[in-house]
């Protein structure tokens, strides 16, 4: 017989199991999941009392350009023992998500495709691609120094939650809340990196950043005016060394020289009216999907 509920606390040990085995991550980036797990809501699916199938929810908003806020939830680790793949889990665990947040009265519910080809399978389950990124990719001597004026200092969660919805005001994105912010925090100085405060030529803005490995640094998230982002750039690399930089910024805006528009997230809306006002809408901004 097939279960599909919340996780419970003596359940911890198998879904860590499944989560290694699903995504290969180390141990202490699982242990730091399970250190938050009040942030998140994770669902089981169980066969004859056995756990198979688990996905996390993070309580998140879709905030429209006009500035409506949607109560929504952000779709993660979803996944399935190798054991039991091709059996229909997901999809099984993937409705009964849908059900879980309708009767709790959300409007959508986001995702992030772990690789290219999932986009396709999410959208058979009714997601749309409704959230891009602009990526570039920097080598060390493609980044200028940056102006003896311009600054760059770690920021707090609450700081960097209050100036990001100022700077992505106008725009359809997700906001996460300082809780999740922070959650971010943690994840990138797990890995050498932070939450930064930029000022380049007066502006402001902020970046959330880490090292991929010894010669990489993702900035997953860049917000910075176009005309400050080679400034920005140059202020991140003098403060996190490396060889090459794989920087993220909004779509909407134009970015540097060689950037490039990338899928990112998906939406599926649940109110019909949404549905048909944002179907074909791709120019969404999500930003952290604590990849």
């Amino acid at each position: 017989m097939i279960e599909i509920r919340p996780a419970r606390p003596d359940e911890i040990a198998r879904q860590k199991e499944l989560w290694k085995l699903a995504f290969g991550d180390d141990d202490a980036y699982i242990d730091y999941f399970y250190a938050h797990t009040g942030e998140s809501q994770v669902l089981l699916l169980l066969e004859d009392g056995v756990v198979w199938t688990m996905v996390d929810l993070f309580p998140v908003t879709v905030t429209l350009p006009q500035g409506e806020s949607l109560s929504s939830a952000y779709i993660y680790a979803l996944a399935t023992h190798p054991e039991a793949r091709k059996k229909g889990y997901g999809r099984f665990i993937l409705n009964y998500v849908d059900f879980y947040l309708k009767e709790s009265g959300k409007d959508c519910v986001t995702i992030v495709p772990a690789e290219p080809s999932l986009y396709r399978y999410f959208s058979t389950t009714g997601f749309e691609p409704a959230c891009s990124t602009r990526k570039v990719e920097l080598l060390r001597d493609m980044v200028a120094q940056p102006n003896p004026e311009d600054a760059i200092v770690p920021t707090s969660p609450a700081q960097y939650s209050a100036l990001r919805e100022r700077m992505l005001e106008g725009s359809l994105h997700v906001t996460y809340g300082e809780a999740l912010i922070a959650y971010q925090q943690g994840l990138s100085r797990m890995e050498r990196g932070d939450l930064f405060h930029l000022t380049v030529a007066g502006q402001g803005g902020l970046a959330a950043a880490e090292y991929l490995d010894e010669d990489t640094v993702l900035v997953k998230e860049l917000l910075l005016p176009p005309t400050a982002q080679a400034g920005g750039a140059a202020l991140l690399a003098r403060q996190m060394p490396a060889r090459r930089y794989h920087l993220r910024t909004p779509p909407f805006w134009d970015g540097l020289t060689g950037s490039y528009l990338q899928s990112f997230a998906m939406i599926k809306w649940y109110r019909p009216e949404l549905a048909k006002t944002w179907r074909e809408y791709r120019r969404g901004y999500m930003g952290l999907g604590f990849d």
